[in-house]
C-alpha cells in the first residue's frame, strides 16, 4: 500500500509540472526588413538565455523531486521501501518530466509571454492606424488613433473615439507608410465617446478581432497601441497590467459620477494621440478602446479604456443604423441625498426624517425612460434588486442595463400629505433620443 502511495505522489508531482505551463514556440521569425538586423541580435541573445534557462529548469526539476518528494517520503512516510526501489521510481519520474520538457509539453512561461508580445506587435497591432481631423480649410484640428476591426469587400471599418473626429469637416486615415485615405463617418455615440469610420481600399490591411472584456481580470498583462503625440511615434506599443475593472468617474465634472461606461483601468503608457487606439490582451484581441488618462503631478499610470464588450455592441448598432441606442438614459436630474441631505433641508426641500439615502428628483426629460412614471420631488430608493445608497451604487447597477431591458424602480412619493413607498413596474429602458 505504501509503495502505491509513493508512486501516486510522484506521479502527481509530474502532473503538476506538466499542468502549470503553457506550450510555446522557440522559433521566432521577422516580418519587417527594416528591423531585421536588430531583431536577429535580440534572438541570438534570447537563445543564449534559453540555454541557461533550460539548465535551470532541469536543476529545478531534480531538486524538487529529490528534496520535496524523495527525501521527505523516505524520511516521513515510507520506512519499509528500499533505497534501490526509491531510486528506480525517482529516475523514472525524472526521465518522464525531462522528456516532456524536450517535447514542449512542459515549457517556459516567461518565453511564452515574450513570444506573445512580439506576435501582437507584428500582427494585431498593425490594425491600429492614424486618424486625423481637418477643418473646412484642410487644417488639421487633431490627431488620434483608430482600429480596423472589420472588412467587407474593399470597405474597411475603423472604431475610434468620437472626440477625435468631433467637428471635423474631413477625416483621414493614415497608414504607417504615410499613405492617406479619406474616411467617412458612419455614426457615433457621444455618451460613450465612440465613432465608426469607413474607407475604401483594395490593399490588404490587418484587421483586429474583438475579445471578451468580461473575462478580463485585474493583474492581467495588456498592450496599448496608438500614436502618442502624433505620427512621429506611429503605432507605438506599450505594456502594462489591468489595474482595475468597472471604474466609473465624473468625466463632465458635474459632481456626479457618469453612469455610461464601466472602464478598464490600466497602467500602460498612453498620451495625447492614443485616444481611439487599442488595448490588446496577449492573444492579440481588442479588449478595450483607450479613451483617456488622468493627468496630475500626483498621479502616474492611470489610463482608461472602454471595454470591448460594450464597444462591439455599439459599433454593431452604428454600422446598421448610423447611431446606437445601446446605453439607456433614464432622463432625470437629481440630487444625491446621502451626500447633500443637510443642504437640501436648509434650502427648503422636504425630506422624510428617516430617509438618508436615494435620489431627490428635480426634473424629468420629456419622452425619456421615466417620463410618466417618476415625477419631480419623488425620491428614488431602489432600482432592480439593489437599494440605492448613493450615486456610486446606482451608477454601477444601472451601467449593466441595455436599451429594451425591463426594470422596476421603487420611489418614495408624497400622497395626500404622507410619504408612501411605491414600486413602479415594467419600465422599458429607452436610449438617447437624438
Amino acid at each position: 500500500m505504501k509503495k502505491k502511495l509513493i508512486i501516486g505522489l510522484l506521479f502527481l508531482m509530474m502532473l503538476t509540472f506538466v499542468g502549470c505551463s503553457q506550450i510555446i514556440n522557440f522559433e521566432t521569425t521577422t516580418t519587417n526588413e527594416t528591423t531585421q538586423e536588430t531583431t536577429t541580435t535580440e534572438i541570438t541573445e534570447q537563445e543564449i538565455d534559453l540555454s541557461q534557462l533550460r539548465e535551470d529548469v532541469y536543476s529545478d526539476v531534480y531538486s524538487r523531486i529529490y528534496n520535496e518528494l524523495y527525501l521527505n517520503i523516505r524520511a516521513d512516510v515510507i520506512e519499509d521501501v528500499s533505497d534501490e526501489q526509491l531510486d528506480i521510481i525517482y529516475n523514472q519520474v525524472k526521465t518522464d518530466i525531462l522528456e516532456k520538457i524536450e517535447t514542449g509539453e512542459i515549457t517556459l512561461e516567461a518565453k511564452s509571454i515574450y513570444d506573445s508580445i512580439i506576435n501582437v506587435g507584428q500582427t494585431s497591432a498593425q490594425a491600429v492606424v492614424g486618424v486625423s481631423s481637418l477643418d473646412s480649410s484642410d487644417e488639421v484640428l487633431g490627431v488620434g488613433s483608430g482600429v480596423i476591426y472589420k472588412r467587407l469587400d474593399n470597405t474597411y471599418y475603423v472604431v475610434t473615439n468620437y472626440h477625435v473626429v468631433e467637428g471635423a469637416q474631413t477625416i483621414q486615415i493614415q497608414m504607417e507608410d504615410e499613405v492617406v485615405y479619406t474616411a467617412s463617418l458612419r455614426g457615433f455615440e457621444d455618451l460613450v465617446d465612440l465613432a465608426v469610420l469607413y474607407f475604401e481600399s483594395e490593399a490588404d490591411f490587418t484587421v483586429a478581432n474583438f475579445g471578451d472584456s468580461d473575462q478580463t481580470k485585474k493583474g492581467e498583462f495588456i498592450l496599448a497601441v496608438g500614436n502618442p503625440s502624433g505620427y512621429d511615434y506611429y503605432n507605438t506599443l506599450t505594456m502594462g497590467i489591468v489595474s482595475g475593472i468597472n471604474r466609473y468617474f465624473d468625466i463632465d465634472q458635474d459632481g456626479t459620477r457618469d453612469m455610461f461606461v464601466n472602464y478598464i483601468q490600466h497602467d500602460a503608457a498612453i498620451n495625447a494621440g492614443n485616444s481611439g487606439g487599442a488595448l490588446f490582451n496577449l492573444n492579440g484581441e481588442i479588449i478595450g478602446i483607450n479613451v483617456l488618462k488622468l493627468v496630475d503631478f500626483d498621479i502616474e499610470g492611470m489610463g482608461f479604456a472602454i471595454p470591448s464588450s460594450l464597444v462591439e455592441l455599439i459599433v454593431g448598432d452604428i454600422e446598421e443604423f448610423g447611431f446606437s441606442r445601446r446605453k439607456p438614459v433614464l432622463g432625470i436630474t437629481f440630487i444625491d441625498i446621502s451626500q447633500n441631505r443637510d443642504v437640501l433641508i436648509s434650502e427648503g426641500y422636504e425630506i422624510p426624517e428617516d430617509v438618508y439615502r436615494g435620489f431627490y428628483i428635480q426634473d424629468i426629460v420629456p419622452d425619456s425612460t421615466v417620463d410618466g412614471h417618476i415625477f419631480p420631488d419623488d425620491i428614488v430608493i431602489q432600482i432592480g434588486e439593489v437599494e440605492i445608497v448613493n450615486t456610486s451604487d446606482f451608477v454601477e447597477e444601472f451601467s449593466r442595463y441595455l436599451v429594451g431591458d425591463i426594470i422596476d424602480i421603487v420611489v418614495l412619493r408624497k400622497v395626500d400629505g404622507i410619504w408612501t413607498e411605491i414600486t413602479l413596474t415594467d419600465i422599458e429602458l429607452k436610449g438617447n433620443t437624438r
